[in-house]
């Protein structure tokens, strides 16, 4: 039986001998081996590693200095390299694919398409695993998220009510319908904003700051999209809100506010056909 807490997390553990291969590692009553190609080169006897305890092909514990894309009880988004009658295998940064059984995946998948997946340890507490069903997995502990946070996310899926987030690689969140104003497919990645801790401990999120933060950022966005589009845009009042979605990533309010605020600083004119960078 491995070491359910060692397993998919890293440690750091002190060398406590150089051998043919590699090193032995002080595991707290046991020893690991980091060998050669998974860590640096010689470091001295008695040096803390920081290294990533995982289950190599024979089902030993293997430490290795290597980072996946995530440890247990994070997402990430994993390319499917291999599928077999047992299931599916993710490429996630160490030498040994991480493993997706059939009862942890929707359904079929196909080798090159990419999967939101969690990494977590099976019911034997021997190797890790991956799923595809991310929400089982999300950790509804949000004591240690505030309003207002700036937060990761990572899309996994797309209710009515609006867009399906991993929160920080880990907790369960949404972006209401009407707060999207840009493609937000499964598996895209952005940055959003905390604003509200629900009863059930799930996160209502924003893609945006809110207030004159929220203005300031917007501002930034008109003025990155101006100088890619050689200075001007066929953006106004009368646009539609679709419009200025699918240019900017803004609601049509944020649009007007962030427009109004650079053009009393003078960085732009406004015209009934757009909006244009003032010449310097």
């Amino acid at each position: 039986m491995t070491n359910t807490a060692m397993i998919g997390h890293y440690h750091q553990l002190r060398i406590v001998e150089q051998v043919d291969g590699g090193l032995l590692l002080d595991a707290g009553g046991r020893q690991l081996v980091l060998r050669e190609h998974l860590g640096p080169t010689s470091p001295p006897v008695g040096e803390m590693l920081e290294v990533f305890v995982y289950v190599d092909g024979e089902g030993e514990l293997q430490a290795t200095t290597q980072s996946p894309a995530a440890s247990v009880g994070e997402v990430a988004v994993l390319e499917c390299v291999a599928t077999t009658r047992d299931g599916a295998y993710l490429a996630w940064g160490l030498p040994k694919d991480l493993y997706v059984p059939p009862a942890e995946s929707d359904g079929p998948m196909v080798v090159g398409r990419r999967y939101v997946a969690a990494v977590l340890v099976d019911a034997r507490g021997e190797r890790l695993i991956g799923s595809t069903q991310v929400a089982r997995h999300l950790d509804y502990d949000v004591s240690g998220i505030a309003i207002d946070q700036e937060v990761d996310l990572i899309v996994f899926g797309h209710i009515e009510a609006g867009v399906q987030v991993v929160v920080n690689r880990c907790h369960r969140g949404l972006v209401h319908d009407s707060r999207v104003h840009q493609p937000m497919p499964v598996g895209s990645k952005h940055r959003g904003f905390v604003r509200n801790v629900r009863d059930d401990n799930r996160l209502d999120i924003e893609l945006t700051r809110r207030g004159a933060e929220g203005s300031i950022d917007a501002q930034a966005v008109i003025l990155e999209a101006l100088e890619q589009a050689g200075g001007s845009l066929p953006l106004h009042d009368k646009s539609t809100p679709e419009a200025i979605a699918q240019a900017l990533g803004l609601s049509k309010k944020a649009f007007k506010r962030a427009a109004g605020g650079l053009y009393k600083a003078r960085r732009i004119t406004i015209a009934a056909d757009g909006i244009r960078l003032t010449e310097e």
